[in-house]
């Protein structure tokens, strides 16, 4: 029987997860089982990236069958370590509670800010996590939920969801003029995009270009100024030219368990403004050095970040911040706590 180093159960083929996967693959032998369970619509090269490890697909349309067949292959497959892609589908628990303890770690990108730890939603997660012996975690704010829920095992932090695809870093040039928003993801709620637009609105000598699409895009359109641009959808292999030739990426989400996109922006070279709720927040921003975190309960809080990041002296210095950043050394680290931590 083949065995395998690491099991990795997980619900999407998304490319930074397959990219995360690729180089684990390089030093560790792994089988990935997706769940493809997911209500959302992605951009049409979400999936794009070619694998270069052992796969299966569990059937989509009848999920009895994907539950019988995820029994059946944990029982089936000879392996060392499994990874669970999360805690919200019936299949990670199905891994968890199928495999022994030892072996069981879990992917938790939820964090304290949005995630219950009290009655019902509570005692199902400590009941979960009693079955798991190892977490891994973006950040801190991850890991603060996984304390706050009594968990004694280990906890690593990865400092990522997965491996975006990475530009060379643009040489640091000051700008004198700040004046060009972007702001990059899904036209939904949790993205707090009604309060994106109705800031810029009130600020015309700013434009805004907003990139993506979803459910708000017709209401979003509407309400919107002529300072305010939608771009529609764009592969994610050529959004570094939108990075690039913006000023400023904003995330003013509600709630955002990491923010793959932050990163994106940073690696080309584009300063940040994001709500406290973004996960990466604590993580990456280092204070001031890269943007700024403006506090959601502030009404004005997004307008006044907009008009201090707009000062050249403050904006090219997090420029400069930003172009000292070594990014090969950021992926490495995140695959480092795979390959260092999973025996």
């Amino acid at each position: 029987m083949e065995k395998f180093d690491l099991l990795i159960i997980t619900n999407l083929p998304s490319f930074y997860k397959i990219k995360l996967f690729n180089e684990i693959g390089k030093y560790k032998k792994i089988l990935v089982i997706y769940t493809w369970n997911s209500p959302e619509t992605r951009n049409k090269d979400f999936f794009a990236e070619e694998a270069e490890f052992k796969s299966i697909n569990l059937p989509v349309k009848n999920k009895i069958l994907s539950v019988y067949k995820l029994i059946k292959l944990l029982h089936c497959i000879n392996y060392t370590s499994l990874i669970l892609g999360g805690w919200n589908e019936i299949y990670f628990w199905i891994g968890a509670f199928f495999s022994k303890k030892k072996k069981n770690s879990v992917i938790i990108e939820s964090s304290y800010n949005e995630s219950q730890i009290y009655g019902i939603k509570g005692i199902v997660k400590k009941l979960f996590l009693s079955r798991i012996s190892k977490i891994y975690v973006p950040g801190q704010s991850n890991k603060k939920l996984c304390l706050n829920l009594g968990f004694k095992g280990k906890i690593i932090i990865t400092k990522g969801v997965g491996i975006f695809n990475y530009h060379k870093q643009p040489l640091y040039q000051p700008r004198n003029e700040i004046k060009n928003f972007l702001y990059v993801g899904r036209f939904s709620f949790e993205k707090n995009l009604e309060y994106l637009i109705n800031t810029f609105n009130t600020l015309p000598q700013f434009s805004l270009n907003l990139i993506g699409f979803g459910p708000l895009d017709n209401k979003l359109r509407k309400i919107a100024n002529s300072n305010i641009t939608f771009i529609g959808q764009i592969d994610n292999k050529n959004l570094s030219k939108y990075y690039q030739s913006n000023d400023v990426f904003i995330l003013p989400s509600f709630r955002e368990t990491w923010g793959l996109v932050v990163e994106e922006a940073l690696n080309n070279g584009t300063p940040v403004i994001l709500s406290n709720m973004v996960g990466c927040a604590e993580e990456l921003m280092n204070g001031e050095d890269y943007g700024l975190v403006f506090d959601l309960k502030d009404e004005k809080g997004l307008e006044k970040s907009i008009l201090k990041i707009s000062d050249p002296q403050i904006y090219n210095k997090m420029r400069y911040n930003i172009s000292l950043l070594n990014f090969e050394e950021i992926e490495r680290r995140q695959i480092n706590c795979y390959l260092d931590n999973n025996e």
